[in-house]
């Protein structure tokens, strides 16, 4: 593992990065600056609450890694699929329907955010 060095600190840092990489994922997706903050402040106010009830203590180290594997397969995943979002933000603007997901690009996704949670569990 590339990180077998990592003290309590790297995972701290690895962890509110990887919070902020999420709420600025999830703040992308709303299309107003209102809904913009609240989604942001939402995940940066979890990231909090997560981080202090369980970033201390025996289990710190594994809890700051479960809560990295859990965020920033999302937020990578929001880089991925960046493209397929703007054309249905785009068509929602036009005042077209959305398209609906198909089943292939579900498992595209799933494929997808499989492929992230291991090469992050390899790291």
């Amino acid at each position: 593992m590339l990180t077998e060095h990592f003290t309590l600190t790297h995972w701290w840092i690895a962890a509110i990065v990887s919070g902020v990489a999420l709420a600025a994922a999830v703040g992308s997706l709303a299309s107003k600056t209102r809904g913009k903050l609240i989604a942001a402040a939402t995940v940066l106010l979890a990231t909090g609450i997560y981080t202090a009830l369980r970033g201390s203590g025996d289990g710190a180290r594994q809890a700051l890694q479960l809560f990295i594997l859990g965020t920033l397969p999302l937020a990578i995943l929001r880089l991925a699929f960046a493209g397929w979002l703007r054309r249905q933000r785009a068509l929602k603007q036009a005042g077209q329907p959305m398209e609906e997901l198909t089943g292939r690009q579900i498992a595209i996704f799933f494929a997808a955010f499989v492929a992230v949670v291991i090469c992050i569990v390899i790291i």
